[in-house]
């Protein structure tokens, strides 16, 4: 699967014309080879996987029962976002980051070649059922606010990966070479311009008689590209990780999933004083915290502190819990000034060691925010979207706080890129909600 997914990346990296270098930001691929094992993340027996933006970054989850990588055109499309993000600062319009995801998504992975522009065949349901028709080039660029139909939603990707198809390769069907014009209109929307509003000027004709040419492009025969990409031959380093590591991941996972029982599942299943303990016996010192219980937490505490200086996850673990004692007395109006020094002194401990990992930063700002400590609140924000510029959850969390404090001007650049990155319609419309109330509208 990986050998794949690398394959992929390259022929990816090619059609876009990006360098083949690393991401900023790994992305960790799960693979189940039990089925039951993945039905307890994913809810659903019919995926072969999905994907998760996490405060860690970003994840995929995949079961081994023979679908390949390829068996979901959910993974290669959300695997593209990740692409885009990590190689390009531009704030796509929704239409175009989707469609160009699914362009991509359709791919076939061959023995010794990658096909790109191929018909994704999860969107071919769309058009079936004869009341059905694509949306116009109008409604691509204004989706319905609030619509959350999954017919509708099917509808937009397929759309937006014609609209999409069409002017990146139907030059190849004999169609006019709109890539730079594509080029040139991306940069306008990305510089602020009204994505409708400055469509026709940058193609050079009005939407209706572009309307009608993609209609016509829909009947005939479409072209893609052939990358010639080897077998994946390199080698692949692995190591064999102890039970409580794999118990310590598992429950992480179901976390990130919304399931915290299932991550207590596992943390109970811990071996006392074995390597890898010490995050894992925060994690369920954490859940049981979040039940009332912190007698717990605090004799975890207590062994801990007599070992030294703990790694980075643990101290995160640990800023987190005095982070829910702190945030307790806040909500009893009150005020723990332990708990928000040991907040503070963990959450530092956390990002001195490991200044990418975004959980130390997290419970940082959380505890300078609830002390009213806006320069402070800011200062850690930004230090930590200087490492990770392209997660959803910071953006959203940076230009909430700014809107939130008064500062809608400066928000505004953070809450482009939730409007353009998010697939979830509540925090869409919170954010389009904040734009309309800044000085240059939305």
């Amino acid at each position: 699967m990986m050998r794949e997914l690398e394959r992929f990346r390259s022929a990816a990296l090619s059609f876009t014309g990006l360098p083949q270098g690393p991401e900023n930001r790994r992305l960790r691929v799960y693979l189940f080879k039990n089925a039951q094992e993945f039905r307890r993340f994913s809810g659903d027996d019919k995926i072969a996987g999905f994907y998760r933006e996490t405060w860690e970054g970003p994840l995929i989850f995949a079961r081994s029962d023979g679908h390949g990588i390829s068996g979901s055109g959910l993974i290669f499309h959300e695997y593209v976002h990740h692409l885009m993000r990590e190689h390009s600062a531009l704030r796509y319009p929704r239409w175009y980051s989707e469609g160009f995801a699914e362009l991509l998504a359709s791919a076939d992975v061959r023995q010794s070649e990658v096909v790109i522009g191929g018909v994704p065949d999860w969107r071919l349901g769309a058009w079936l059922d004869e009341n059905e028709r694509p949306l116009t080039i109008t409604e691509l660029l204004n989706p319905a606010p609030g619509n959350d139909s999954k017919r509708y939603w099917n509808n937009y990707y397929a759309s937006a990966w014609l609209l999409t198809h069409f002017l990146q390769l139907g030059v190849n069907s004999g169609q006019p070479d709109y890539r730079e014009a594509t080029n040139n209109y991306l940069n306008a929307v990305a510089a602020g311009e009204e994505p409708q509003a400055v469509f026709e000027f940058y193609f050079g004709m009005p939407i209706g008689e572009m309307q009608r040419a993609l209609e016509r492009y829909m009947q005939s025969e479409i072209y893609g590209y052939r990358y010639q990409v080897p077998p994946y031959d390199f080698s692949i380093p692995r190591r064999h990780l102890s039970d409580n590591e794999s118990l310590f991941l598992l429950a992480e996972r179901a976390q990130d999933v919304g399931d915290p029982a299932l991550a207590e599942r596992y943390l109970k299943q811990g071996e006392g004083y074995a390597p890898g303990w010490h995050p894992l016996q925060m994690s369920l010192a954490l859940l049981k915290s979040a039940q009332g219980n912190r007698k717990f937490g605090i004799q975890v505490l207590e062994e801990i502190e007599t070992q030294g200086l703990p790694s980075p996850y643990t101290a995160a673990k640990v800023a987190q819990w005095y982070l829910q004692r702190l945030q307790a007395a806040v909500g009893n109006s009150g005020w723990d000034e332990e708990a928000y020094a040991a907040t503070v002194k963990y959450g530092r401990l956390a990002v001195q060691q490991h200044p990418a990992y975004l959980p130390g930063y997290r419970s940082l700002w959380q505890a300078y925010r609830l002390k009213g400590a806006q320069a402070q609140t800011l200062q850690v924000m930004m230090a930590a979207h200087q490492e990770t510029p392209h997660h959803l959850g910071l953006n959203a969390t940076i230009g909430f706080y700014l809107a939130d404090i008064g500062k809608p001007e400066l928000a505004r650049e953070y809450l482009e890129r939730v409007v353009a990155w998010s697939h979830s319609t509540p925090l869409r419309e919170k954010a389009h909600h904040l734009l309309g109330q800044t000085p240059a509208g939305i």
